[in-house]
């Protein structure tokens, strides 16, 4: 199913017809599809809404550059546009970056579930500096180089580019213990892009949270 939100052609999937309202929203890069089992082993008791977010799947790509704030704002109106109301929200990676703020800002949802979620800034420290010694050297050094340098999410984004740079640079720690819903921390024990360490974190500043660790699990436990 598409519908427009924010003069954005939004691509979106519905399985089930009853229960509880769960919103997937995935990681950078992913989409709808990687999701869709999932959804379906879900569906038996619920309702689950997959959604493309802004330039990854069959979603447009946002028309400026958007900071994760943005991306939220995106997730609240369409949830407002289908009529979709007190969702559990289940982030993963990026979409976790965006469960947050709705959690922390009191949007009414059920309950969330952060799924090895992005959030913790430490992590990104190293790429951040990379991001800047490629600005400086592009003019000299051959771009091969530069693209090896920047191997990963960030030389691979294309035209979002700049927004990966606005998203990794916003730190959600602050916002955690306004978190007051009910929250579940599932995590690949083997996550070397979101170590287990940002799952404690995550667990330590959110009240009402529970961790469940995925043992021998990477970034992708489900």
């Amino acid at each position: 199913m598409q519908i427009i939100i924010d003069d954005l052609l939004t691509n979106y999937q519905i399985f089930g017809k009853k229960g509880a309202n769960i919103l997937i929203l995935p990681g950078w890069k992913r989409n709808s599809i990687e999701w869709q089992s999932c959804a379906q082993e879900l569906s038996d008791k619920n309702r689950v809404i997959l959604l493309d977010l802004p330039g990854f799947g069959i979603t447009q790509k946002p028309k400026d550059s958007w900071d994760i704030f943005k991306y939220s704002d995106f997730v609240k109106d369409f949830l407002t546009k289908v009529q979709i109301k007190n969702p559990i929200i289940l982030g993963h990676s990026f979409g976790g970056r965006i469960g947050i703020i709705m959690a922390s800002q009191s949007f009414p949802i059920d309950q969330l579930v952060l799924v090895d979620a992005a959030g913790i800034e430490k992590k990104n420290m190293w790429l951040k500096f990379k991001v800047v010694m490629a600005k400086i050297l592009k003019p000299i050094i051959p771009k091969s180089i530069i693209s090896n340098l920047l191997k990963g999410d960030y030389a691979e984004s294309g035209e979002m580019k700049e927004i990966f740079k606005k998203v990794i640079s916003q730190d959600l720690v602050n916002l955690l213990p306004k978190i007051k819903v009910p929250t579940t921390i599932i995590w690949g024990e083997q996550d070397k892009i979101l170590p287990l360490s940002h799952a404690k974190i995550l667990h330590d500043k959110i009240q009402n949270s529970r961790l469940r660790i995925v043992w021998g699990a990477a970034h992708d436990p489900h």
